[in-house]
């Protein structure tokens, strides 16, 4: 089933489909995959499934990029075989981006194949991760190498769930978020004031729309789908440094850095200047250029050895498969740094 926006729904409606599909699809089993962070969910998330059997097993693992691994997927592989899971058990993942990643993951591989349900609880899972069909595990240091695109047979989102998202988790959607704006044009520069404070279930309703409609016109990613990568060449790169380092930082503030490097290389510093004022560049020694540089000659969606970036002819007018030199590169970082410094 391909995840539409018919197959997205939105708040008490969407537990209300999911039910109906739980009671017409009658699964042999039900998983809930969670983390440590969002197995407090668990019993208001059961509260509002009537259909929901009560020997659901619960299958929680440790919240981060590191546990994005071939070990620990293998340990979700084997507790589904010994909790007896056939090709009609169903995985619901309820939980932010990293869940949503494994557990699709998992269930696109498991016995070839078993169906699964996305409940995202963080912002950044809500407008992102959920929504595509992207499934992934990181390998030598670098995110999403090896993953399948299988999409879930639903996805529910309920903004109700960012009630207790701390201020750097709700960032990191955020980000995403300014992303979207910059693709489309809609709500620039608006986007850049919203905060955790502010209601904004109809902006995530038309962030998923947007990322939904682009991604129902190029499910594998051979075209238009690309302009979604809008910043995450340099951001998945600074995402896989830092953590290297020990400063782990989340996908959406990866996210936010990359988009400077790309509206700066883009020539659009009058909206990297906009950008800066609500999150400004974090400078970059020219220490970490040469690995930075080497964890972008590994991105996905780079062609015939070159690093690709998605720039910006103008605000709402994103194109994807432009080669970039380490020289214009490196010129656009420094020039980055020197801006930041004089701010």
């Amino acid at each position: 089933m391909n995840t539409t926006a018919s197959t997205i729904f939105f708040g008490e409606d969407g537990f209300t489909v999911l039910d109906q599909y739980l009671s017409n699809n009658e699964p042999s089993k039900t998983f809930v995959l969670v983390d440590e962070n969002t197995s407090i969910c668990i019993p208001a998330f059961a509260q509002k499934l009537t259909a929901l059997e009560a020997d659901f097993e619960i299958l929680e693992i440790p919240s981060g990029e590191d546990s994005k691994s071939l070990d620990l997927v293998n340990q979700l592989w084997l507790t589904l075989l010994e909790h007896g899971a056939d090709r009609n058990a169903l995985l619901i993942n309820l939980g932010g981006g990293v869940v949503g990643d494994i557990g699709g993951f998992v269930a696109s591989t498991y016995k070839r194949g078993i169906p699964f349900i996305q409940v995202p609880t963080s912002l950044l899972a809500m407008v992102d991760a959920s929504v595509g069909g992207k499934t992934g595990i990181n390998i030598g240091g670098l995110k999403n190498q090896v993953g399948p695109f299988s999409q879930p047979d639903m996805v529910v989102v309920d903004a109700s769930f960012l009630g207790s998202l701390p201020e750097e988790e709700w960032a990191s959607g955020h980000g995403e978020m300014i992303k979207h704006a910059l693709l489309t044009g809609t709500d620039w520069p608006e986007v850049l004031s919203w905060t955790a404070k502010d209601d904004l279930q109809e902006e995530i309703k038309r962030s998923v729309a947007m990322k939904a409609s682009v991604v129902e016109s190029d499910f594998k990613e051979s075209g238009l789908r690309k302009i979604l990568n809008l910043g995450h060449t340099f951001g998945h790169a600074w995402e896989s440094l830092m953590h290297s380092k020990g400063n782990g930082i989340s996908h959406g503030r990866a996210v936010i850095q990359g988009l400077h490097v790309a509206l700066v290389l883009s020539q659009q510093q009058g909206l990297q200047a906009e950008l800066a004022k609500r999150y400004p560049w974090a400078n970059v020694s020219t220490e970490d250029f040469e690995v930075l540089w080497h964890h972008q000659l590994a991105d996905k969606k780079n062609e015939n050895g070159e690093v690709q970036f998605v720039l910006l002819e103008r605000l709402g007018a994103p194109t994807f498969g432009n080669p970039v030199s380490i020289e214009t590169w490196s010129a656009a970082l420094l020039w980055l740094n020197q801006s930041a410094d004089a701010r």
